[in-house]
């Protein structure tokens, strides 16, 4: 069974913009980088409606293994803890079933 998963971010107001550009460029390399993934898609949010999250990061995996091997990965770890981590304010992450339609 595919897995969904999507997880916003709201950051404190002082981000770095060098820190937002290593994010997604983290992102970008560990997706390309691991197995089991069918789309990945990330990005800040458009500032469309006020009171939104700052940044989102969708992702469909192929199976429950495929996701934990992405959650659990050194890269991955990193990511949270370097560029993620300093900077949080808040985040809310869903993981749901994907169906096939």
């Amino acid at each position: 069974m595919a897995i969904g998963h999507v997880v916003i971010f709201t950051f404190m107001p002082d981000l770095p913009t060098a820190t937002l550009t290593a994010l997604a460029e983290s992102l970008d390399a560990l997706s390309a980088a691991t197995a089991g993934i069918e789309s990945y898609q990330h990005g800040p949010d458009l500032r469309i409606r006020p009171g939104n999250a700052d940044y989102a990061v969708s992702a469909v995996f192929t199976d429950h293994d495929a996701l934990t091997a992405y959650m659990t990965s050194p890269e991955h770890q990193r990511i949270i803890t370097e560029l993620i981590v300093p900077h949080l304010r808040d985040k809310s992450s869903v993981q749901f079933p994907v169906s096939s339609h």
